[in-house]
């Protein structure tokens, strides 16, 4: 099924087998409280119900053991007759009684939800602009971490972690973007303060739902407890009910590696211990970008990173040709002057409100005030706008000293990382990250960043979009490594440099790879 406007994505059995495997749900499981934050169509209750009624516990002691909520009342009734049929199979004299207990329609973000020993399940998928304003500042200050343009499910994650016993667990298989998206830093911190992470399994290939979705999921296992060693793991295309099995068996064996055609596998010593971006990748990756820690992250190697003008109204700002004074023109590089390798400037124009730092008075720019009064409507209507007087500031202020020097600028959104150099006098547009250096040599670090060893660091923590594009943002770029310049010996810097001058990405990596750890 594909995620519907109540955030839908229904589980396939074996997933949900594996991840009740994964929680240690088998045997004796009556002594555990289980928490099904959102119950959908049953996928997670048919498996946990006949996991009870295997476990050999008197039915009277089993009405504690399972809480499952949802919004839409013929969820609940539907998982009640599920729950009823096993439980009556199995010979259950008050399967009415418990299959009544269990489910209840409700909020879970907002129910008062019993401790639990494992919270798991399949969150719904909702954007926080397809709430209700109201609605979602409740959440906000029920769940404080569900900060930014978050998705439900990290009130989801929040709410589940707080009514986990110590020891308890929480799994769920959904989107992983809040491990590296900003909005997710207020959840990181929280796991980093009090959980530890047991397992991260990657499905974005994997055929884990009933229907083709586009949600990026991985199987994520938090314990209330301290960090100790954590399993990391990709599942291919074809990993399947058989690939899991397997998987289960290393998982719970001592070996530290694993792989098959559907997968890999392996032990890490740690966790992340901060809430910075926490990589995404192979173990293998995972274990190279650990043996980065001894680099400097770009600003600390005298590099300077930063993201261009955005204005709120590029239609506006951004001109060919515009009748105002010619000191208000500022020439701009935008996306569409990146050509391939090279910088073809399009003559477009900032129709700039600024003065160095400083605002215009723009009853001092008489066209410039003509040209902003004509647009006043659509400027006027910007947030930016509604905030401050000075209604036709952009959203960014400007930095002049980006005009007066060489910089290197990459796109947001590519498949390869393509460092391009531009001469100064031209102001980056906000479609742009801005590399600026007052020792590096822009020709060599260019090389660096267009070398295997920094694009597959930009991988491992970027947002990557459908079809692999990634996303060269400032927030991650800042977090690459690189040595020092006075660590790059005069025929490697001539080396990046040629190499960076003619876009050879295979010459690059070549270069750098005696400047990174080996793989």
């Amino acid at each position: 099924m594909t995620v519907t406007t109540t955030g839908e994505v229904f589980t396939r059995r074996w997933v949900v087998e594996l991840m009740l495997d994964m929680a240690e749900y088998r045997g004796d499981v009556s002594r555990l409280r289980v928490v099904e934050p959102s119950v959908g169509g049953g996928a997670f209750v048919g498996p946990i119900v006949e996991r009870l009624a295997a476990s050999g516990a008197p039915w009277h002691e089993l009405r504690d053991s399972l809480r499952g909520y949802d919004l839409r009342a013929e969820h609940v009734q539907n998982c009640r007759a599920i729950a009823r049929s096993i439980l009556d199979s199995a010979g259950c004299p008050i399967a009415e009684e418990l299959a009544e207990a269990w489910f209840q329609v409700g909020d879970f973000l907002l129910a008062d939800v019993p401790e639990a020993d494992l919270v798991i399940g399949n969150p719904p998928y909702i954007r926080v602009e397809n709430l209700d304003p109201a609605l979602l500042a409740f959440y906000r200050h029920v769940c404080p971490t569900m900060t930014g343009r978050a998705d439900i499910f990290v009130g989801f994650f929040e709410k589940g972690m707080d009514v986990l016993r110590p020891g308890g667990r929480l799994l769920y298989i959904c989107a992983d973007r809040w491990m590296r998206n900003g909005y997710g830093r207020d959840l990181r911190a929280k796991v980093v303060r009090e959980f530890a992470v047991d397992d991260v399994l990657v499905m974005h290939d994997a055929d884990a739902f009933d229907d083709k979705v586009s949600a990026y999921p991985a199987i994520v296992n938090l314990r209330r407890g301290k960090q100790s060693k954590v399993t990391v793991a990709t599942a291919g295309e074809l990993f399947a009910e058989s690939a899991a099995s397997d998987y289960l068996r290393w998982r719970r064996g001592e070996t530290s590696r694993w792989s098959s055609p559907d997968a890999k596998a392996a032990r890490m010593e740690h966790w992340h211990t901060t809430d910075a971006v926490w990589p995404d990748g192979s173990p293998d990756d995972l274990a190279w970008l650990s043996a980065l820690d001894d680099l400097p992250a770009l600003e600390r190697a005298d590099v300077k990173v930063g993201i261009g003008i955005a204005t709120g109204a590029d239609k506006i700002y951004i001109q060919k040709q515009a009748d105002v004074e010619p000191s208000r023109l500022v020439p701009m590089v935008t996306p569409g002057a990146i050509k391939g390798p090279r910088f073809e400037w399009t003559g477009e124009h900032l129709v700039s409100p600024w003065h160095g730092r400083s605002l215009v008075d723009i009853a001092d720019y008489p066209k410039l005030r003509s040209f902003y009064e004509h647009h006043g409507e659509r400027l006027r209507s910007r947030n930016v706008a509604k905030r401050a007087a000075t209604w036709w500031r952009t959203i960014d202020s400007f930095n002049p000293s980006l005009l007066e020097r060489d910089l290197l600028v990459m796109q947001d959104m590519k498949l390869r990382s393509h460092p391009v150099r531009v001469p100064a006098g031209f102001y980056p547009h906000h479609g742009l990250t801005w590399f600026a250096s007052d020792v590096w040599d822009l020709d060599v670090l260019g090389g660096l960043l267009l070398s295997d060893a920094v694009e597959r660091q930009v991988a491992a923590r970027c947002v990557r979009m459908r079809g692999g594009t990634l996303r060269f943002q400032p927030t991650v770029l800042r977090m690459v490594r690189i040595p020092q310049p006075t660590m790059v010996s005069a025929k490697t810097a001539v080396e990046l440099a040629s190499a960076f001058r003619a876009h050879d990405r295979v010459r690059a990596s070549i270069a750098a790879a005696s400047l990174f750890p080996e793989r």
